[in-house]
Formats: C-alpha cells, structure tokens, sequence
C-alpha cells in the first residue's frame, strides 16, 4: 500500500494539479486576509468587534468552502480520468492490487483535502489572533472547519465515481450544479424539498445566531463511507485499458 501511495501522489500532483492548488491557496489567503481589514490597523478595527468577528467568520468559511469544494471536484476529475486509470496498468500485478491501487488513490486524494483545509485553518486563526483585536478562536471555528472538510470530502467521492461512471467534458457539472444548490439555497425549513440534500451533506453555514449546518452528522459519514466505498469498488472494477 506504501509504494501505491506513492504512485497515486506522483499522478495526482502534477503540473496542472500544482498549479490549482497553488491558485486555490493564494485566494483563500487573499480573502481571509482582506475579510480581516487588518491594513486598518488594530486601532480602527477595535470598533464594532462583534460585527467584524461576524464578517471574518463568514467571509473566511465561504472562501474556504468554496475552495475546498472546487479543488474536490478538479481532483476527482484529473485523478479518476481515463488517463489516470490507464496508468495503474503499470502497477498492478494481480488483480487484488486492483482495489488497493483504487484506495490508494481516495487516500491520497483525501489527503490532500484534508492539508489544504488544515493549513487554511491554520492561516485563518493566526490572521485572525495577531493581527486583529477582535477574534479569537474557539470551538465554532473547528467545527465550522471540519464541516467544510466533510463537505469536500463528499464532492471528491462524487466527482470521482461520476469521472470513473461517465469519463468525459461534462463529468464535472452534476457536482458543481449541486454545490451551486447548496451554496445558494437557504435551509430554512425541514419543509422544503431541498433540505433533504442538508440531511447527506454536511455544508457549513453560519448566520448571526451562530452555526446554521443541518442534518444529521452520522447520517452524513454514512453517506461517505457508502460513496468513498463504491468509488474504490466501480473504480476497481473499471476496464484499466
């Protein structure tokens, strides 16, 4: 699994993939630096604090959000393409290398996901901590981090198992038109059809009176259990060639 690991990071960080890291890192700083105002200065960013550490929160979390979520879907597209797959002809010797060649490929995927969160996290909290006097970080924060992961996590599986089901230039719209639907509509009422996508996807929300992410967190590790699952199982068992 170690040398499979190394094989699926030499194929996942190419060129083209390096560049889109870079470019999702250099905006999320950007934003989480602008949303701080701390050109300002700490004497002018000491008035309406709770206003301020509202609006960084937010801004932050969107950036990240949107970020982690695109980044999930270009990897699920460029590491489980058709030419990606023709790849692993290289390595795999029998055929129960198949399906360690197909987990190691989600591992490192989700990997990657998790370091590009994690180190926005950490830019978000010491922006937020040294060069402002309005913020400190606390446990909404975290948890607001981790549901963006979640939620990133979500689109990698999908994208991936739609990228291995139906290879082609259009493999990416089903999963951007359903972040687009999450992002844009309000999850206001149990009521409403589409929260049923809240219940299974664990997209981070905040509003003035604190987090605002629906449904049930088990439900939704569930659900990514079953679709990180069936990606390695329908990848597996792809044609290779």
């Amino acid at each position: 699994m170690k040398t499979m690991l190394k094989v699926q990071w030499y194929y996942l960080i190419d060129k083209t993939a390096a560049a889109f890291i870079g470019l999702f890192a250099v905006f999320v700083f950007v934003a989480i630096f602008t949303a701080s105002e701390a050109s300002l200065g700490m004497a002018a960013l000491d008035v309406d604090r709770i206003r301020r550490a509202f609006v960084y929160r937010s801004s932050g979390v969107l950036a990240v959000r949107l970020s982690a979520s695109v980044l999930a879907i270009f990897l699920g597209l460029h590491g489980w393409s058709k030419t990606q797959r023709r790849a692993g002809v290289y390595f795999i010797a029998q055929r129960k290398d198949v399906f360690r060649f197909a987990a190691a490929k989600a591992i490192a995927a989700a990997f990657i996901l998790v370091v590009f969160v994690l180190a926005s996290a950490l830019f978000y909290g010491l922006v937020g901590g040294y060069l402002t006097p309005y913020f400190t970080l606390v446990a909404t924060d975290a948890r607001l981090f981790a549901d963006i992961l979640a939620e990133a996590l979500f689109f990698l599986a999908l994208q991936g198992l739609v990228t291995t089901t139906f290879d082609g230039v259009f493999a990416g719209i089903p999963a951007f038109v359903l972040f687009w639907i999450l992002e844009s509509a309000a999850p206001v009422s149990p009521e409403v059809g589409i929260d049923v996508l809240f219940l299974v996807v664990r997209h981070a929300r905040l509003d003035e009176t604190g987090i605002a992410t629906l449904g049930d967190p088990r439900v939704q590790a569930l659900v990514l259990v079953a679709l990180f699952s069936a990606l390695i199982v329908v990848f597996a068992k792809k044609d290779m060639n």
